[in-house]
């Protein structure tokens, strides 16, 4: 159905305009210069514009128009829908401004209702337009001789900002990064860009995708339609609004909230995309991985320079982004050893020196392919010595490309090496201007290496047989007229999911207290049961350490006199084993209105607040999913072990997934917060667990 917007067999302009500076102009023009189907011109004013017949409207054009471009005043826009639906049109891109990112909702819900009368797809309002260029059809507004369009290729973008995807072009055109469609959203009142995701993904002409959006209004739904492309395709993601300064300006920008981005971040690193940054990142990483056939093998990084503070700095910008230069092997070093200068140590960087000719790259390089080839390559260049035979230089990077080498070109320097990079990217070569944006294509091509473990998260899993008493537990807590859940009810809930919590018993009366307590053994806790108390700790509703029975009667007795004090109603008290911790974690979920359940793990205890050392992910999560949180907390230093402490992290994990699980199964809880889950040794259970589930 979105061929439409791409590959149309006639175009209507309406709002098509002579004015020189004019959008309507622009869009014109674009258009037919572009286009090889029938186009018509239309304005209220008629006449001829750049000597072609003007209709005054769309109802007067008597030939087949599948495709409106309507470029009018936005109070204009619901009369032009309608005559379009009128004369059979299927799609209509409303490039007008002036709707609900102006406070003009009402504009949109009539054009919506116009557009579901006559079943055309609407792409916008307030965007600038399609490009397709395979068709080819220019669609936008855009000056061509303010900015570059690129030439055909495999890149297709999808942007919620026009501005900004007018600029991601010109980026690509300057970079010769080839594009093969293009589509701007604007409000996405009718076309989603989960919709075009999932175009692109069918597309077999293209093999890149990349996405700039704002708003996660789409919800889940645009996660997932990432995820499923990035298992046949690359994708690459920029998004704005994630500082909530960004986020205000979202808000007038294209009527977007920003959700947190943290949560939005979790889920894209789920989904397996490339994350970009900033736009120096996303357009390195569309070149590198649009340009570079044969990827990598294996994400190791071997760098050959002719300049020692180079390799050093781009190590370091490597390092910063988690990546590492492999350690190379003796046997290759050794090799190495003969072709490099006796003064230049053997290292990776390998440093060739100022003096290095291309002779010297070809022999060192030709080594690492026959020795430890098969990952990425860096090849720094700077030219600025007299030694560098740039020409020769130039040959064999285009023989290294023939040959199928994964390889970086990374040259920096004025008008003369920007020369020499603007000829290798004209090449289909990939060149990095900087250590940054060669950081940017290695961990590029490094998402899209290690994606071979996909994940296999299932989007709709069976529900667990435990469902039907965990159904149980929620509707006592509602005929209660609660929705927080009692900690002795919650903690009946993570039990059914096979979370482990220490032994206890509820006691109503102080008798039923040290049966209890004889029962479990010491030392024991003891915790008030109340509805009108969430946290027991901040009235001083906790005492541990219990001993014996005569502490027990002492902890019962004050419990049940600052419930007095207090006027708190009291259904008992809680008495559970003491469990001294190791470690506490915090594993906490909610469920999002847009993205659906979402997990959370991070260090427990108060430190949650204080640092807000925290990782999310969309439930249902997998074991890799659960690792992978773990390891961007502090929680991941625990691993490999600090003082004496060692974190089973495949048993947390599990424990993790089972929170998500629960969350999954279970659509009438909203919040579930467990901190901590204490762990000691092999052992992790739940001391504290809070449950808030919907009312209805």
């Amino acid at each position: 159905m979105l061929d439409v917007f791409f590959n149309p067999s006639g175009i209507a302009i309406i709002g098509a305009s002579d004015k020189p500076g004019s959008l309507g102009r622009g869009l014109t023009i674009n258009v037919l210069s572009s286009f090889r189907g029938k186009v018509y011109l239309v304005n209220v004013k008629g006449g001829t514009i750049l000597g072609l017949p003007v209709y005054r409207s769309i109802k007067e054009v008597n030939d087949t128009v599948d495709l409106a471009l309507i470029i009018t005043p936005s109070h204009a826009v619901p009369e032009v829908l309608e005559e379009s639906g009128s004369i059979g049109v299927r799609g209509a891109i409303i490039y007008s401004g002036g709707f609900r990112e102006a406070g003009r909702e009402d504009l949109e819900v009539e054009i919506e209702k116009i557009a579901r009368k006559y079943s055309i797809r609407v792409l916008g309002p307030n965007c600038v337009g399609v490009i397709d260029n395979d068709t080819p059809l220019n669609a936008t507004f855009t000056s061509l001789d303010r900015q570059g369009i690129p030439k055909p290729g495999v890149v297709s973008i999808i942007s919620q900002s026009g501005a900004l995807g007018s600029l991601i072009l010109d980026l690509m055109s300057e970079r010769f990064i080839g594009l093969r469609k293009f589509a701007s959203v604007g409000n996405s009142l009718d076309v989603k860009i989960w919709e075009i995701i999932e175009y692109y993904t069918r597309d077999t002409k293209t093999s890149v995708i990349g996405v700039y959006f704002e708003s996660i209004g789409e919800g889940r739904r645009l996660i997932e339609s990432l995820e499923r492309a990035q298992r046949i395709k690359p994708v690459i993601v920029l998004r704005g609004g994630v500082t909530e300064a960004g986020s205000r300006a979202a808000l007038t920008h294209v009527a977007a909230l920003a959700k947190s981005h943290r949560v939005v971040y979790g889920a894209l690193k789920q989904a397996r995309v490339v994350i970009a940054n900033n736009m120096s990142d996303f357009i390195s990483a569309l070149e590198v991985l649009s340009k570079l056939k044969n990827r990598p093998a294996r994400d190791d990084i071997i760098i050959v320079t002719n300049s020692g503070g180079m390799g050093v700095l781009l190590s370091d910008s490597l390092e910063n982004r988690g990546l590492r230069v492999k350690v190379l092997s003796r046997e290759l070093a050794e090799r190495l050893r003969l072709k490099i200068p006796p003064y230049m140590s053997i290292g990776n960087p390998i440093d060739l020196s100022g003096a290095a000719p291309t002779d010297l790259y070809r022999q060192v390089v030709d080594e690492i392919i026959r020795g430890d080839g098969g990952g990425i390559l860096i090849i720094v260049n700077q030219p600025q010595t007299i030694a560098m035979d740039t020409e020769k230089f130039i040959e064999y990077i285009a023989e290294l490309r023939d040959e199928g080498v994964p390889f970086i070109v990374l040259m920096s320097g004025g008008s003369y090496a920007k020369n020499i990079a603007l000829t290798l990217r004209s090449m289909n070569i990939p060149v990095a201007s900087d250590p940054l944006e060669a950081t940017s294509m290695v961990y590029a091509l490094k998402t899209v290496t290690s994606k071979s473990r996909e994940s296999l998260r299932d989007t709709q899993p069976p529900i667990s047989e435990h469902r039907r008493i965990a159904v149980g537990i929620i509707e006592n807590t509602r005929l209660h007229g609660r929705s927080f859940m009692l900690e002795h009810e919650a903690k009946e809930l993570v039990k059914l999911y096979n979370l482990d919590t220490p032994r206890g018993g509820v006691a109503k009366s102080l008798d039923e207290a040290l049966l209890v307590a004889d029962r479990i053994g010491y030392p024991l806790v003891a915790k008030i049961i109340s509805p009108n108390v969430t946290h027991k700790s901040d009235i001083g509703g906790v005492i541990i350490g219990l001993d014996s029975r005569d502490e027990v009667r002492i902890a019962y007795e004050q419990l049940e006199a600052k419930t007095r004090k207090l006027n708190i109603r009291l259904e008992g008290i809680l008495l559970e084993e003491m469990f001294k911790p190791q470690v506490e974690v915090a594993i906490g979920a909610f469920r999002d209105n847009l993205l659906g359940p979402v997990v959370m793990v991070g260090l427990g205890g108060f430190y949650i607040e204080l640092l807000g050392d925290v990782s999310f992910r969309l439930s249902p999560l997998t074991i890799d999913d659960a690792i992978e949180m773990v390891m961007e907390t502090s929680l991941g230093k625990l691993v490999e072990g600090y003082r004496g402490l060692k974190l089973d992290i495949n048993n947390l994990a599990l424990n993790i997934c089972k929170v998500s699980k629960l969350m999954y199964d279970n659509p009438e809880i909203l919040e579930l917060d467990i901190n901590p889950l204490a762990i000691r040794g092999d052992e992790m259970k739940v001391l504290d667990v809070k449950v808030k589930i919907s009312k209805i």
